[in-house]
Formats: C-alpha cells, sequence, structure tokens
C-alpha cells in the first residue's frame, strides 16, 4: 500500500521536473542595439544573433514571436542573412550551433515623428522532431518518438527577451524665425536707404541639409515695386549639421539677415516680406512674413507766419479807417487857394 503513495509522489516530481526544464530554452537571444531612431517612411534593422547551447538534440526549433507593451504595433519582419523573409518566423539551430537574424522595424502607417514605442523580442524553442526509424543517431525530440507532440510555437521553453526602444524621426525638417522689427527698431523705411531684418534658421530634421533661399515684397494697395532690392542675405546651399549629431560642434542653426532697399520713388504705404527656405533633401518649405512701411512725406509751410497775420481781415479794415479819416492832398491845397483870395478882396 506503501508503494502507491511512493508512485504518486515520484511522477509529481518527474513532472514538476519536467516542468522546469521545458521552462527554460538553451537558446539565448544578443543585439546589437537596444536603441534605435527611424525615419517616417523608412526602416531599421537590428542584428540579433542566437546562441543554441544544448548538445543533446541535435537540432532546436526556434520560433521567434514580438510583443509591443504600449499596444501600438508597428510593422516588423525577420530576414536572415541573405535578406530572404524567414517564413512563419521558425528557424531551426544546430546544436551549439549560433544563428543570425536581421530584424526589421518599419515606420508607415501607424508611426508618425516624435512617436516612441518598445518593441520586445523573443522565442518558443523546442528539439526537431525526428521519426524514429531506426537511421537517427540522436534522441526524436518528442514524447513518443513516433509523433511531434511539442511543436515550436506551442512549446513553454522560452529564451531571454531583448527590448528595443524605437523613436520616430523626421528626415528633412527646419524652423524660421524672423524679426518684426529692423536692425533700427521699428518697420518703417525710407527710399533708396537700406534696411536689415534679422532671422534665424534651425535645422530640426534628423539628417544634415543645405537650403536654398527666396524673399519677396509685394503691396496690398498694388504699388509697384520693380525697383525694390531685396536680398535674403545667406546663399543658397548654406548647409546644417542635422540633430542626430549630438556633438556640441554641431551647427543646427544660422543667423541672418533680410536687406531691403526701397525704390527712389517708392510711393508711401504698407507692404509684406516673405522669406522661403527650400531644403534641398524634400523636406517642408519653411518661411517667415512681415509687414514695413512708407511713411507719408509732410508737406513743408509755404508762407511766414508774419505775412498771414498782416493778411487777417481786421488789418485790411483798419487801413480803410485810416484813408477816411485823412483828407487828400488837392482838397487841403484848393481851400487856402480860396482863403487867400478872399484875405485880398477885403484890402
Amino acid at each position: 500500500m506503501r508503494s502507491l503513495p511512493f508512485l504518486l509522489i515520484a511522477c509529481l516530481a518527474l513532472l514538476f521536473m519536467i516542468g522546469e526544464a521545458d521552462a527554460a530554452s538553451p537558446v539565448s537571444i544578443t543585439t546589437d542595439r537596444t536603441h534605435s531612431d527611424i525615419l517616417e517612411g523608412d526602416m531599421v534593422v537590428t542584428t540579433l544573433t542566437m546562441n543554441n547551447t544544448d548538445t543533446e538534440f541535435r537540432t532546436q526549433e526556434v520560433y521567434l514571436e514580438v510583443y509591443w507593451p504600449s499596444g501600438v504595433s508597428w510593422n516588423t519582419s525577420f530576414k536572415d542573412t541573405n535578406e530572404n523573409i524567414i517564413g512563419g518566423n521558425e528557424i531551426g539551430i544546430l546544436s551549439g550551433g549560433v544563428a543570425t537574424i536581421k530584424f526589421y522595424v518599419f515606420c508607415d502607417d501607424s508611426c508618425q515623428a516624435g512617436d516612441e514605442n518598445t518593441v520586445t523580442i523573443y522565442a518558443r524553442t523546442d528539439p526537431r522532431f525526428y521519426n524514429n526509424d531506426g537511421n537517427v543517431t540522436d534522441t526524436c525530440g518528442s514524447d513518443d518518438c513516433e509523433t511531434d507532440t511539442t511543436p515550436a510555437n506551442q512549446s513553454a521553453n522560452l529564451t531571454n527577451t531583448i527590448a528595443i526602444k524605437v523613436i520616430a524621426r523626421t528626415g528633412s525638417t527646419s524652423s524660421l524665425s524672423c524679426d518684426t522689427a529692423s536692425s533700427a527698431g521699428d518697420n518703417q523705411l525710407s527710399q533708396n536707404i537700406t534696411s536689415l531684418w534679422n532671422y534665424t534658421l534651425t535645422n530640426t530634421g534628423w539628417n544634415t541639409d543645405t537650403y536654398q533661399f527666396t524673399s519677396i515684397i509685394t503691396s496690398a494697395d498694388n504699388h509697384n515695386v520693380d525697383y525694390w532690392n531685396i536680398t535674403p542675405g545667406m546663399l543658397n546651399g548654406k548647409e546644417l549639421i542635422g540633430q542626430s549629431d549630438f556633438s556640441s560642434t554641431a551647427v543646427h542653426a544660422a543667423e541672418g539677415s533680410i536687406s531691403i532697399i526701397p525704390a527712389t520713388n517708392a510711393t508711401s504705404g504698407t507692404y509684406s516680406v516673405e522669406l522661403t527656405v527650400i531644403s534641398n533633401n524634400g523636406g517642408q518649405n519653411s518661411s517667415c512674413a512681415f509687414n514695413v512701411v512708407i511713411p507719408v512725406e509732410e508737406e513743408p509751410d509755404d508762407e511766414p507766419e508774419e505775412e498771414v497775420v498782416e493778411d487777417e481781415p481786421e488789418d485790411e479794415s483798419k487801413e480803410v479807417v485810416e484813408d477816411e479819416e485823412v483828407p487828400s492832398i488837392s482838397l487841403v491845397s484848393s481851400i487856402a487857394a480860396i482863403g487867400i483870395i478872399a484875405l485880398r478882396r477885403r484890402y
């Protein structure tokens, strides 16, 4: 009677041992990176190395699995060293052998610049099944040596887990910031006088880029601007290093000045200036705009203030009154002659 409990305990112990052995895979995974930056619309490749330390079975079947803890899955694929897709995500590794796998992550439909994600990779392993036909020199890799009772994709033998953090980047993009006032401190211009507007161009993309510059001036009132002179201040082909270069010597930004010379006969009014920067690597254009003003000229006062006072109506009326109070010279002479003749007659 004591043999039955003993057998039961022995079976349980055996099952426990089998379970423990089943959970520990003889295959381990290493990677050449645990962090990767990936450009929008592009892919990144990570090299995985799988080492099989098992010496009991001729071949270990390895079933690769990918898991995204965030719940947002980016497209992936496994390839061999010849760039062939690994069918069914399953490979075989000989006893004591090593396999190299290329793991591809694609930044396409579910991936945008600035997104961060983490992908984990592990594998399920199991000895490859061989029919026990008398020609096999190693164990069959099956419980009964007649059927494959534990395929790799259902095995509980798990390798270690590799985690890779991926960040989506934009290859070519830039930002442009223009001052709203000239170097003189306002937005007023004078005919045929040079004024400067400062601006800063920054390469916010991941890759190094070069740029072209265009600057235009327009009038909302359709004033003629054909004879204005405007230049961007930076030469075409200006190069700025991308954000992928973290070194202290990397130059990501540059400062320039827009030069504006209005025409000699420029009409007073408000004008719009626009600077556009074009990426030579296919990035989106960046631009900035601001208004400038040609002020209205004040007309000079031709007549002095004294002359205006003399022309006032009060002065004219005063002159008329004075003319009426003073008798004319001819009237005085006539009265004097009459007086002399009268005196003579009396004597």
